[in-house]
């Protein structure tokens, strides 16, 4: 999902740097290391940007026009069109393009415990919450298509714990939203190179 505005912070927060790469383009990497059968990238009001800075081989870039909407006609918008390309997939993995520590060891957690709990959902978990990335069995599809708003599939994810599973991604608190933000990124980024 990159399709938002990133008001707070004035740019394309997925297109800052980081290393030699941006933030979006790592989290694309990480996620092509799962093998998975699709990768569909939404974007928005910064498509043209995204679409200049990197290159979509094995990706497929969902330019949503009315992404204005918010974060719930986004999620939508992306898992209809996954649905009319691979209409019997199992399970979607959501993915955010501002949390810039999301790596495959995480993204592989997340798939493991969806295989092996049964559970219909599995959420990140960080600050004693649960958020993105987030993976749903089709079983929540109708549900998903059925969000409003600014908020994104969190209120099913909380409506449902019963049939939810975590894996720990404390890391996951660091998102992108204001140049602070990012400064504060920068250095735990080069805290971790040191140790």
């Amino acid at each position: 999902m990159a399709a938002g505005a990133a008001s707070r912070l004035g740019a394309a927060k997925m297109l800052l740097p980081y290393s030699d790469k941006t933030i979006l383009e790592h989290i694309v990497k990480e996620v092509q290391a799962l093998n998975p059968v699709s990768i569909c990238l939404v974007t928005g009001k910064y498509t043209d940007q995204i679409k200049s800075s990197m290159n979509f081989t094995g990706v497929e870039l969902l330019d949503f026009p009315d992404w204005e909407l918010g974060m719930a006609a986004s999620i939508k918008f992306g898992l209809k069109s996954i649905l009319a390309k691979l209409p019997s997939i199992d399970a979607i993995l959501f993915v955010v393009s501002d949390q810039p520590f999301l790596d495959r060891l995480v993204l592989n957690s997340m798939i493991n415990a969806f295989q092996a709990s049964a559970k219909g959902i599995v959420a990140a978990r960080y600050q004693l919450q649960n958020g993105t990335p987030v993976i749903f069995h089709r079983s929540y599809f109708e549900q998903i298509l059925q969000l409003q708003g600014d908020k994104g599939a969190k209120k099913i994810v909380d409506q449902h714990l019963s049939d939810l599973v975590t894996v720990d991604f404390p890391l996951g608190a660091m998102d992108i939203d204001t140049q602070e933000d990012y400064v504060r990124f920068q250095e735990l980024l080069n805290r971790q190179d040191v140790n």
